[in-house]
């Protein structure tokens, strides 16, 4: 399945682009937010777009070979965007998307762990040049930090009973993949509803392997140094813990004089989106413009 750029058309409509604007694409993906900006910035227009993940910039590149000389790629994480823009001697940019949930073409990879309907190794890197696995985690920390990663990342109320059964498993050999922890998470907690019991332990170790929630909080702030004077700064989160962190820096600035709000309430998919694509369900995007 293709990945499709979550609200689109909002998030170009929020970010109310100029003709020849300089923007940061702070998640490139597969470069569907950014191919639809250039075409509004025109040819005078330049993007700066940033993924860690290299087969993420790779599929970009394609994407957007037609823009080649409006360009400039970087294999970085987003909460170091001043180095990047000190690369390119930029002092600041127009607006700023960041798109900060994974990409369909992550979770579809099998070689990469992400999802715990496919079978693979227990990875988890965004950039997997970083040493620290998922497999790491779950195999060589304490009893008591797996369960503060599950309970704080995954907000998962029955986090002792799951990492009890993990335990269990790992005294008696290493667990390796994506199928092994889920049939012990399944031990662990019955299955009822429709949310796999697995889909909280996943995302918690995902966030703690890639450091995910300490990224955005140094990253908005990064970004915030480096936005213009009446640019915007848009973000879409897919859960409540990065969407809180999100709230919380914008109603800060606000306070501080520093920005306004242009989103009163974060803005959702429609429901034609959603029908077209189920991950937008989750999705929430906010903007704020710099005084």
């Amino acid at each position: 399945m293709q990945h499709k750029p979550v609200l689109l058309q909002e998030t170009l409509q929020w970010l109310n682009l100029k003709s020849g604007a300089i923007v940061l694409d702070g998640t490139l993906g597969s470069g569907g937010h950014a191919l639809e900006i250039l075409k509004v910035i025109g040819p005078r227009g330049r993007l700066i777009g940033i993924d860690q993940d290299p087969s993420a910039l790779e599929r970009t590149r394609q994407t957007l070979a037609a823009f080649q000389g409006q360009i400039s790629l970087h294999c970085d994480n987003f909460r170091n965007v001043e180095h990047v823009l000190d690369r390119v001697n930029l002092p600041a940019v127009n607006a700023v998307i960041l798109d900060v949930g994974l990409s369909s073409d992550q979770l579809e990879d099998e070689s990469r762990g992400f999802s715990f309907s496919r079978s693979g190794p227990l990875d988890m890197r965004m950039n997997p040049e970083n040493e620290q696995t998922a497999r790491d985690l779950v195999n060589d920390l304490s009893k008591q930090q797996l369960e503060k990663i599950f309970r704080e990342y995954g907000e998962e109320h029955r986090a002792r009973r799951v990492v009890d059964w993990i335990d269990s498993e790992r005294r008696k050999k290493p667990i390796e993949t994506t199928v092994e922890l889920v049939k012990i998470v399944e031990k662990a907690i019955p299955y009822r509803g429709r949310l796999h019991p697995a889909t909280k332990v996943f995302q918690a170790l995902r966030i703690a392997t890639n450091d995910e929630l300490g990224a955005l909080k140094e990253g908005l702030t990064a970004i915030w140094k480096r936005l213009s004077g009446g640019g915007r700064l848009a973000v879409i989160s897919f859960h409540s813990l990065e969407d809180r962190i999100v709230k919380w820096q914008f109603r800060e600035w606000q306070a501080a004089g520093t920005g306004t709000i242009v989103t009163k309430k974060p803005v959702i998919a429609t429901r034609e989106e959603i029908c077209e694509n189920p991950r937008s369900r989750s999705a929430k995007l906010r903007v704020m413009e710099k005084s």
